[in-house]
């Protein structure tokens, strides 16, 4: 029997774990059910970018417009590529409070993570899993997330990168023959 990466100290012993989506095509599935999500984007997503040499942010703006979900972010780069790439459905906002106007106001149903430090990720999704659980979350990080309500599986940047362009094609795909 194999260690499950959240037995390495990663929470609390206790039933609530997220559910590792490997599968990008379940992963659209499941974000295609919410219809109002939101992502949170945070500043490590340029360390991000750094070592894949790639634009995540343009990505991000894409997966946003795919699904029509707002972006919070406090990053002056993110809002930056924002506004160059024309996605103007951004609020600026540190995200601890970003996560308690998303709690009080009601208006989301799905929290998607994105470009923070791996610690701080973990304690605003545990923010939500206990005090929100109404709220589902998703974190699309690099890296498994153990309090997220799904997350995407531990991956090396290459591989990871190419799953976030294929979840983005794939809810494109859903999109399509919705319409």
């Amino acid at each position: 029997m194999g260690i499950e990466y959240w037995l390495w100290g990663d929470i609390p012993p206790g039933p609530i774990k997220a559910t590792v989506m490997s599968n990008v095509d379940s992963l659209a599935k499941t974000i295609m059910r919410y219809k109002n999500p939101v992502l949170l984007v945070g500043s490590q997503i340029a360390k991000i970018e750094e070592s894949t040499g790639e634009s995540i942010v343009e990505k991000i703006a894409e997966l946003a417009a795919a699904i029509n979900a707002d972006i919070v972010t406090t990053s002056s780069r993110v809002v930056r590529e924002l506004d160059s790439s024309g996605y103007r459905k951004y609020w600026i906002k540190p995200p601890l409070e970003a996560v308690k106007e998303v709690a009080a106001s009601n208006s989301y149903d799905l929290v998607i993570v994105i470009g923070f430090q791996y610690a701080y990720a973990w304690l605003l999704l545990n923010y939500l899993k206990h005090y929100v659980p109404h709220i589902k979350t998703l974190s699309i990080e690099p890296y498994a997330q153990p309090n997220a309500t799904w997350t995407m599986p531990s991956l090396p940047l290459r591989v990871w990168y190419k799953n976030l362009c294929k979840l983005i094609e794939k809810i494109r795909e859903h999109i399509k023959k919705l319409n």
